[in-house]
């Protein structure tokens, strides 16, 4: 008989404030999946930020990490199962910028109350640039199921087939269902506000002004902001204005498109814009 190979549960990219703000549970008692507000139906996360707080004790190395928004728990037992992970967690210290990946433990009071700490099967020394790309790209994760859960909440027969019409993935189709199903009164505009507030600080050079002065740069970027603002607003034709279109405006003022992605993050967060659907955009 062929040996039958266990598939590895997923790791997903969130925020802090996704996996805290969360209160459903689902499937077993032992090891259950937790549905977040954005509906992401987990058990293991990937998590990027800096140490903040350490504590060593006789059982275990309790570890705080910091993400751009909130902070996450880790805890790594020194006896049972992974325990050679609190050895891997003990060589890491306050102010050091790590990489998590691990199951999420959850503890349910008697008040309804919901406590999540990660039990760490993977624990890397990162780079202030890698923690960047990981909070960028967790930020676009977020604002795509934000969007989605959006256009679900305006029908009340929304329908996973409705959405991926509009442009969305499977996944993020099927999540903003389960989002509207499982959390009716959550503050997703305060979740937004939460997100859209980050202050990233990239040491990625900006592609192609290498030799650009920062003060330069402050000059440039709001005029390019308000220049594709303006472009956006006047050419929606309905559904959104289309990404090729504003890539060819501009490039017609000079602008790459790496630095046109740049700017569209920056009206993104600032509010002013959003993405209604795969690669359009609509001004607020």
């Amino acid at each position: 008989m062929p040996k039958i190979v266990q598939k590895r549960e997923r790791s997903y990219w969130i925020f802090s404030r996704e996996l805290k703000d969360s209160n459903v549970l689902e499937g077993e008692e032992k090891r259950p999946y937790i549905i977040t507000p954005l509906g992401t139906k987990i058990k293991r996360i990937l998590i990027a930020g800096k140490i903040t707080y350490k504590n060593d004790d006789e059982k275990l190395i309790k570890l705080t990490v910091a993400d751009y928004i909130g902070s996450f728990y880790i805890t790594a037992f020194k006896t049972g199962f992974s325990s050679e992970m609190a050895e891997v967690a003990n060589k890491f210290g306050v102010n050091d910028t790590v990489a998590i990946m691990g199951k999420i433990s959850s503890f349910k009071t008697d008040d309804g109350i919901f406590y999540f700490s990660i039990n760490p099967e993977m624990i890397n020394k990162i780079s202030e640039k890698e923690r960047f790309f990981w909070g960028i790209r967790t930020l676009y994760i977020s604002r795509r199921k934000l969007y989605a859960i959006r256009e679900a909440k305006k029908d009340e027969n929304a329908s996973m087939e409705m959405l991926s019409k509009l442009g969305y993935t499977d996944e993020e189709a099927e999540d903003a269902i389960r989002s509207v199903d499982k959390y009716h009164d959550y503050d997703f505009e305060s979740y937004n506000n939460a997100i859209s507030s980050i202050n990233y600080e990239s040491p990625v050079p900006i592609a192609g002004n290498e030799n650009v002065q920062k003060n330069e740069q402050s000059k440039l970027i709001p005029d390019l902001e308000g220049f594709v603002l303006d472009y956006i607003k006047n050419n929606d034709d309905g559904p959104g204005c289309k990404y090729d279109d504003i890539i060819i405006a501009a490039s017609n003022k000079g602008v790459d498109q790496n630095k046109l992605d740049e700017l569209l993050n920056i009206l993104g967060s600032n509010g002013d814009i959003y993405e209604v659907s795969l690669k359009r955009y609509k001004a607020l």
